[in-house]
């Protein structure tokens, strides 16, 4: 592909997909608005695999993409919602193919969806609507005078196309050219992939909205105990929704799922010290971040189960302490 854009490059994922694709790729990006300075002055590096350099990209202003207009692919990697960030930038670009959506949670493909039809008044017939989820922990750092966005390679997807013909082959090659290792998902299990990775996800929340971090949380045994409900509670609501956890290379999401929903909690409360250990791994940090995107986790999970009929109460009790915390 000749011309990439990346929407939010600076930030955690941004800065991973920019970093990764300028080696195979033109890339351009559009950085928000607290992280534009930082990238202009030379104040944001980014580490893979322990080796620091300053992050470099083709910044772009709002009124600069239409002097490139063809982009192979915009990769938008800003947090939810999608539908005002495409509204700003996809009416400026033409002949797109590839619209990339990294957003964790399972509204960002329908709410794409109807933002292209809204623009174009129609969806092109050359456009593929992609869903992506990054399986790699970036860890973000920060100082009064830097940034610096950290990661590890191999860097680890699953993709498949929501919306348009299935044939991604130009962007499997940019993905197997710069070592991106890939599982593609065929079109009837993009829902389930966001599923599965928005189990991931959500550990974590319920032990935020009590007042402790990741590790903390999973340790302490009621916030453990909260944790696990909340599991159980979304895989009802998945599976009454008509759809399944996935497995991935290096992360079996099914089988932990199936774990947490045929092992009594009591069997595994004297585990979980190693339950802590084993997601801190995994997560790469004991904060839990995108709280600020609570709607789109813990909030569409109790919106789909009450549009199901289903009773999540933990998941209802977690997202009224969250929701009262950010309350002025």
């Amino acid at each position: 592909m000749r011309n990439v854009l990346v929407v939010g490059a600076g930030g955690r994922t941004g800065t991973l997909f920019a970093e990764e694709l300028k080696r195979a790729s033109q890339v351009y990006g559009v950085a928000g608005r607290t992280t534009l300075p930082l990238v202009k002055s030379g104040k944001v590096f980014v580490e893979i695999n322990g080796n620091i350099t300053k992050f470099e990209v083709n910044l772009l202003g709002s009124d600069e993409i239409s002097k490139i207009k063809e982009f192979e692919a915009v990769i938008l990697t800003t947090k939810n919602p999608v539908s005002p960030i495409l509204k700003e930038y996809l009416p400026k670009i033409s002949n797109l193919k590839y619209l990339i959506l990294s957003q964790n949670g399972f509204n960002a493909g329908e709410d794409a969806l109807e933002t292209v039809k809204e623009i174009y008044g129609s969806v092109p017939t050359s456009l593929r609507i992609i869903r992506l989820v990054l399986f790699n922990a970036v860890k973000e750092s920060r100082d009064l005078s830097s940034v610096i966005i950290s990661y590890r390679r191999p860097v680890r997807i699953a993709f498949g196309v929501f919306y348009g013909i299935d044939d991604t082959t130009e962007l499997e090659d940019v993905f197997n050219t710069i070592g991106i290792e890939f599982t593609k998902v065929s079109e009837d299990n993009v829902k389930n992939m966001e599923f599965s990775k928005l189990f991931t996800n959500l550990i974590g929340i319920p032990s935020y909205s009590m007042g402790f971090d990741l590790y903390e949380g999973l340790r302490n045994k009621d916030s453990f105990i909260e944790e696990m409900l909340a599991l159980k509670e979304y895989i009802q609501v998945v599976k009454k929704s008509g759809h399944r956890f996935l497995n991935f290379p290096h992360y079996p999401v099914q089988f932990f799922a199936s774990i947490v929903e045929y092992t009594p909690i009591f069997l595994m409360l004297p585990f979980r010290s190693f339950i802590s250990n084993l997601v801190l791994k995994l997560r790469g940090t004991k904060e839990k971040g995108n709280i600020d995107e609570i709607d789109y986790y813990t909030g569409a999970v109790v919106k789909l189960a009450r549009e199901l009929k289903i009773k999540t109460p933990v998941n209802e009790r977690v997202l009224r302490r969250i929701k009262n915390e950010r309350t002025p």
